[in-house]
Formats: structure tokens, C-alpha cells, sequence
């Protein structure tokens, strides 16, 4: 009977401890959201850089992206979340739209905002704010955020008391450091941080920009702690996931950082992606290290509505993240006969797609002249990082614009056009064909206005142009497009530095020649030529006041009252008289930026940053790697331990139940007459 009774107990143990481990994995495996150890299943849906591209991705691309297809299949993640015990927020990390055609409907007397309308039937719990919301001022991202969803807009380190309708919004709290979400009776709180060169390529007026932004997040951090918040996600518009990670060693107490501005793919080799995304920047997610040690995943998107990104994170009673779940990752945005298309919204489809779509098909039937030649506007290698025939054209605009115009204002014609590449926006090559006015709204979408600068001194001038190849390999938006002169550089030089106070820090070397179209020199082998004149030169009012960090001196700066987009169609059309030709505008450019030596390497950031940006999307490989189970547990170890031992026990039951029978033959007969 002892022998009897020491079997039955290790087999019972063995199979109420198989069932414990069964119970653990599906716990586990399935994402039953709160369990009664206090654990947690959150899942972040998220993106970054709409950017008003509200229709589809792409004209290429019609049966992907598109803001109402967004918006379904992020109702449909949220829903599946739900259904499995899971915890749901929704985040967006800024740059929530951008200037452009789309932007201009909303922009016509008595128009809604359509890009407001889009954000409110998707639903976030914060948005974070980005760089591009500035670009046309402060009172138009007022207009947004009164028009848009009642969830906070987020940013820790802006200052938005010397704007009067932003600070109202403060106040209404509309616009906050931080918010705090309850979801399964556990807090969860969602700081915002925006880039610390806000000022410089945007137009933010007397928002004031904090650059210390490890600091006031931390102290943010703290606050929301001590109110008993144990859950911190941190969602960053710092343009560079280098800047993520940077930041991140600064901090603790983070549990999640989601990325806008970089426009990064991060996907693994299972992810489905976009015709022609090419090769992802790295793993979903990412992995920082917080002061402490301990990691933190970093997530992103490539933006524009195309994909949505899903992180899904177990959380413990104390607040520590435990697992990533391996279903984490992009969600691309598909529709048309796509194995894993969705259908678009149809409130969103007749509230924001139906109208813009109407609105951008009668700018594409607006020709405005036609190229005998493509032109090339692609980013990087592209109009980022060394001269190109489109660069060329929209500097001879300004140009031409600037000089049919100066009697009229009173201003001397300028000899110089300077137009910086992150203005130039449709980052594609133009084929031979019709040029419509839409096109020119894709090139030039900013708005910004056609601005002469009087006065301008040689060693001005090479300060400025310093400045245009200080970030050269990081397919800087500052990289010039020039006309009326020709510009050597040397790439090894050492690149100008400029501080925050607009002091020069570090004195470029780069500059080897500036010779103006009448042969005039303005430096010569990198040094200001004694007796040379100065100038008047046109550029746009973004860099007049600043913007990419440009330092024209203390010159008069006259707007002339025409846009960017205005100059290019004026220009094609009366200018050129409606044709671009290939004797003018011939591919590769005609040789006005010439590198000094040996040809400067393009690297080919795939970013998708401001329009008047840095635009570096810089992080180093081997900064971030895929989260390990030494760093988080890998989900199941527990339940798959429990197995182990269940087995173990189990086998060791039958093993004395066979010894039992063997030397026993009376109980072996009792046991069969049963």
C-alpha cells in the first residue's frame, strides 16, 4: 500500500504540474491580457510622418497606404487585441501633416481640415508633436489641434507660452508634457519630446525649444512615477534614430520609445512589405541601453500611412517588461486584391479621401509646361548631396523671379539664387512629358516666400556656403542648389560648425571657390578674395530667417510675395516659355558644384525628415540589436521548464509502477482481475 501510495503521488504531482505549465503557456501564448500575477499584455499601435499623405502611398503605388485603408486596419488590430485580454494604446509620434497638395485643400476658404478629420476616426490616446506641424506657423497647428481628436498633443521640452493660441490649448489641456492612460486598472503614461532643432528648420516663431531634452524627460519620468505611474512609454520626434538611442542612455525608468522623423524601415524576414522598400534599416524592434543597463525597445515607422507598427509587450506587477512578443512588428497598409488587404473606411473614405482626391485630380489637369528631359529631385544620392538638373531649375527661378521683380520692391538684382535641397520635396525623377501644376505643388510645397537679402559680404558668403556642405554625407537638407555662380568644395575639409546662439564654433575649411557668372571671384584656394564686392542674393524666407542654420549677415531682407511653388510655375511658363529643355537643363547638371578632389561618397539616407531639415538618419550598426533572452525573457521559458519537470515525474511514476509489478505478482493479479 506504501508503494501504492508513493505512485499515485508522483504521477498526480506530475500531471497537476503539466497542467500548471499548460495553463502558463496559454497565459502566455495567447495574451490573456491581466492574469492574477498582477502581468500585463500591452500592445502599442503606432506610427509617425503621415504627413498629409492622405489618398495613397504613392501614384505608383495606388493599392497601398491611403489614411481610410490606415484607418480600418488599425480599428481591426485594435479589436484583435481586445479580444485577447490585451491592453490597447494608440500613438502617433508627430509630424501629423506636412505641406504640400494635399495640405492646400484644407487650406481653401471653409475647408475642413482634412488631415484633423482622418486622426479623429482612427483614435489615439496622445500625439506627439513634430517639426513639419510649424512649418506654416504656429496658428495653423492651432487651427489643427482645435479641429483634430480630444487626445492630448504631447511635447515635454516646447514652451508654447509666447504664442498665444497654442498657450490657450495649454491651458485646456489640449496640448500637455505628458498624459496618463488607465487601461486594466493599471496607469500608463505617455511623455512626448520634440527635436531640439526645432528652430532651425522650422518655423516655430515664439515657441520656445528646449535643448535639453534628456533632463526634462527624466524629470517627467519622475513626476509620473511619484503619482504612482509604473508604466512609461516615451514617444520621440527626434529625426534620427541615433538621437533615440542617445537619449535613451540618458534615461531610466522607460519601458517603451516610439521614433518619428527618421522614416526608418524596421522589419524582419518575415514581414511584408512595400513594392520596393528595399532592404529594412534594422530589426523590430530595436534595443537601447538605459543608464542602468537594462534595454529598452525603440520602434518606428516609415510613415506617410503606409504601415502600422505593433509592439506587444508583457508587463509585470512591478512595471518591468518582461517579453516581447514575437508577433511584433509592421503591418503593411494594403488593399486591391492583396492577400492581406483591407477594406478602407468608409467614413473616411467620404469624409477626407473622396474630397482630396477631387481636389489633387483638377491640380494634375493644370499643365503648366513640359520637360524635354528628366529631372532629377530624388533625395539622396540626389539634390542632398550634389548639384541636379531639378536643383538647377528651381534655383534659376528664384533667380529669374527675383530679377523681374526687384524694381518693383525697390531692391537691386540679386547675382545668386540659393535653394536648399530639404525644400525640394518630390524626391522622384520627373520623366519627359507634361509638367502639371500639382507637380510643382509636390516639388515645392512649403509655401515658403521668395526673399532678397542685400549686402551680403565675400566672407559672408563663404560662411554661407560653408554652412551648405558642413553635412554633405549625411544627405543634409541644407545641401544648396545654386544659380548665378559656381562653387568648388573639398569634402576631407573640416565641416563649419555652428552653436546654438548662430556663433561659429568650428571655422569650415570646405569652400575652395566661389566664382559669380561674370567671373567674378569670391574665394579663391579656400580663402575671401581681397576687394570683392558684395552681393545681393534671393533664397527663400525659411532660410532668410534662419532655417538649416544659413547666416546671410545683417543684410535687408525684402519678401518679394511669391511662393516657391509660384516661382516654379511662373517660371516654366513665362520664363521658359513652357518648355524645359535638355540643352539647359541637361542631366547631371552643368557643372556649378564641382567637388574639389576625389568625389564625395553619397550615403543614401532612408529618411524621411522635415522639408527644411538636417534630415540625418545617422544610427551607427551594432548601436541597437534584437532583443535576446538575457535582455527579455523570451515568452513560454517558465511554461516550458514546468513541462520538463511534469515529465520528469511523471517517468519516474511508471518507472516504480513497473519495478512494482515485476516483484509483486500478487498485486500484478489483483490489479488485472479489477
Amino acid at each position: 500500500m506504501r508503494i501504492r501510495r508513493i505512485l499515485w503521488a508522483l504521477i498526480t504531482l506530475g500531471l497537476v504540474t503539466a497542467l500548471l505549465g499548460a495553463v502558463t503557456a496559454n497565459a502566455q501564448d495567447e495574451g490573456d491580457g491581466a492574469s492574477d500575477s498582477g502581468d500585463l499584455q500591452l500592445v502599442i499601435l503606432h506610427h509617425n510622418d503621415g504627413e498629409s499623405q492622405l489618398v495613397q502611398a504613392s501614384s505608383d503605388l495606388p493599392d497601398f497606404g491611403g489614411v481610410a485603408r490606415f484607418a480600418s486596419l488599425v480599428h481591426q488590430l485594435r479589436s484583435q487585441a481586445a479580444d485577447n485580454g490585451a491592453a490597447v494604446i494608440t500613438i502617433s509620434s508627430g509630424d501629423n501633416f506636412l505641406s504640400g497638395p494635399e495640405l492646400s485643400v484644407s487650406l481653401d476658404d471653409d475647408s475642413p481640415f482634412y488631415d484633423a478629420l482622418a486622426l479623429n476616426s482612427i483614435g489615439y490616446d496622445a500625439l506627439t508633436i513634430g517639426n513639419h506641424e510649424f512649418d506654416l506657423g504656429p496658428d495653423l497647428l492651432a487651427r489643427f489641434i482645435s479641429e483634430a481628436t480630444t487626445a492630448p498633443f504631447i511635447s515635454a521640452n516646447l514652451d508654447f507660452s509666447g504664442e498665444p493660441a497654442l498657450a490657450a490649448l495649454v491651458e485646456q489641456g489640449r496640448i500637455a508634457p505628458s498624459t496618463v492612460v488607465e487601461k486594466q486598472g493599471r496607469r500608463i503614461g505617455i511623455i512626448g519630446a520634440t527635436t531640439p532643432e526645432l528652430t532651425y528648420i522650422s518655423s516655430p516663431r515664439n515657441v520656445a525649444v528646449m535643448s535639453n531634452v534628456a533632463e526634462i524627460v527624466q524629470t517627467e519620468i519622475d513626476r509620473l512615477t511619484g503619482d504612482g505611474v509604473d508604466i512609461i512609454v516615451l514617444s520621440t520626434h527626434l529625426q534620427a534614430l541615433s538621437s533615440e538611442t542617445d537619449l535613451a542612455a540618458q534615461l531610466t525608468g522607460v519601458d517603451a520609445i516610439v521614433a518619428g522623423g527618421s522614416g526608418a524601415l524596421l522589419a524582419d524576414d518575415s514581414t511584408a512589405l512595400l513594392p520596393g522598400d528595399g532592404d529594412p534599416y534594422g530589426p523590430y524592434p530595436l534595443t537601447a541601453t538605459l543608464v542602468d543597463g537594462s534595454s529598452v525597445p525603440i520602434v518606428t515607422t516609415p510613415g506617410d500611412y503606409t504601415y502600422v507598427g505593433q509592439l506587444i509587450l508583457s508587463i509585470d506587477a512591478d512595471g518591468n517588461v518582461t517579453a516581447i512578443d514575437e508577433a511584433s512588428g509592421l503591418r503593411r497598409v494594403a488593399g486591391g486584391d492583396e492577400s492581406d488587404a483591407v477594406e478602407p473606411h468608409p467614413d473616411v473614405v467620404a469624409q477626407v479621401t473622396e474630397p482630396v482626391a477631387a481636389a489633387l485630380e483638377e491640380l494634375a489637369a493644370s499643365p503648366v509646361g513640359t520637360t524635354e528631359v528628366p529631372l532629377d529631385g530624388r533625395r539622396s544620392p540626389g539634390i542632398r548631396t550634389h548639384e541636379t538638373n531639378q536643383g538647377n531649375l528651381l534655383a534659376d527661378a528664384l533667380l529669374w523671379n527675383a530679377e523681374r521683380l526687384a524694381a518693383d520692391f525697390g531692391v537691386p538684382e540679386p547675382a545668386v539664387a540659393i535653394q536648399n535641397g530639404g525644400g525640394i520635396r518630390n524626391d522622384s525623377v520627373i520623366p519627359v512629358g507634361p509638367v502639371s501644376e500639382l507637380e510643382t505643388f509636390n516639388i515645392s510645397p512649403f509655401g515658403n516666400f521668395v526673399t532678397v537679402i542685400e549686402d551680403v559680404s565675400p566672407a559672408q558668403m563663404k560662411v554661407i556656403f560653408e554652412n551648405a556642405v558642413s553635412r554633405v554625407e549625411s544627405s543634409s537638407g541644407r545641401f544648396a542648389q545654386i544659380a548665378g555662380m559656381t562653387l568648388a568644395y573639398d569634402p576631407a575639409g573640416t565641416p563649419q560648425e555652428i552653436g546654438e546662439d548662430d556663433t561659429i564654433t568650428t571655422e569650415g575649411s570646405r569652400v575652395q571657390s566661389i566664382t559669380l557668372d561674370d567671373g567674378t571671384a569670391i574665394v579663391s584656394d579656400g580663402a575671401v578674395v581681397d576687394g570683392a564686392p558684395s552681393i545681393a542674393l534671393v533664397t527663400l524666407n525659411f532660410l532668410a530667417n534662419g532655417g538649416d542654420q544659413y547666416l546671410f549677415g545683417d543684410g535687408t531682407r525684402t519678401n518679394l510675395g511669391l511662393t516657391d511653388q509660384q516661382s516654379l510655375a511662373a517660371y516654366i511658363k513665362d520664363g521658359l516659355n513652357g518648355t524645359i529643355s535638355a540643352a539647359q537643363y541637361p542631366e547631371g547638371g552643368e557643372g556649378r558644384i564641382t567637388v574639389a578632389v576625389d568625389e564625395v561618397a553619397d550615403e543614401t539616407v532612408d529618411d524621411k525628415d522635415d522639408g527644411t531639415d538636417e534630415g540625418v538618419n545617422g544610427m551607427d550598426e551594432g548601436t541597437a540589436d534584437e532583443m535576446d533572452a538575457e535582455e527579455l525573457p523570451a515568452t513560454g521559458i517558465e511554461s516550458r521548464l514546468l513541462f520538463i519537470i511534469a515529465a520528469a515525474l511523471v517517468l519516474a511514476g511508471l518507472m516504480l509502477a513497473t519495478l512494482t509489478r515485476h516483484h509483486n505478482p500478487t498485486h500484478r493479479r489483483k490489479r488485472l482481475s479489477i
